[in-house]
């Protein structure tokens, strides 16, 4: 029951609405992180790019009595710097 109301509440035109806001901000937020040179490294165009970070992770914790909205490159330079990251990029072995 509780899949079908929140299936519901998706599928609404508000909730589909909200949620096509959500990915235009993630999105933009995706092509600044890029453009800066924080996604994707600097490199010769004979030689595949490397990648420096794997995802862009959004998350709200309902469980935080703050509702914190987390927002963070998972594997980036920051989360390898500081938290159990590790190297996200698949070609480096290639090199």
């Amino acid at each position: 029951m509780d899949a079908k109301i929140e299936r519901d509440v998706a599928d609404s035109a508000e909730g589909r609405a909200l949620m096509d806001e959500i990915y235009k901000a993630v999105r933009s937020y995706s092509d600044f992180l890029e453009d800066r040179g924080v996604i994707w490294s600097e490199h010769d165009p004979d030689e595949i790019p490397r990648l420096k970070a794997q995802a862009l992770v959004v998350t709200l914790d309902y469980g935080d009595g703050d509702n914190a909205v987390d927002i963070e490159l998972k594997n980036g330079p920051l989360d390898r710097l500081y938290g159990d990251g590790v190297d996200p990029d698949p070609f480096k072995d290639l090199r």
